[in-house]
């Protein structure tokens, strides 16, 4: 009876760091996500600081 006991924890282990693994996975997917929005907004504000940068000169 010990064994069986000892068995189901371990499984209840396996079952929660596996869940958790999952759960900061799609975490992590999504603030890639978003991370890659705000790389393309400061790429096209960086654009067009140079194009008015440029009008300046003129």
């Amino acid at each position: 009876m010990k064994i069986n006991i000892g068995l189901i924890g371990i499984l209840v282990i396996i079952i929660f760091t596996s869940l958790s693994f999952f759960y900061l996975n799609t975490k992590t997917e999504k603030l890639l996500e978003e991370l890659n929005i705000i790389k393309g907004y400061v790429i096209d504000i960086d654009d067009d600081i140079h194009e008015i940068e440029k009008n300046l000169d003129q």
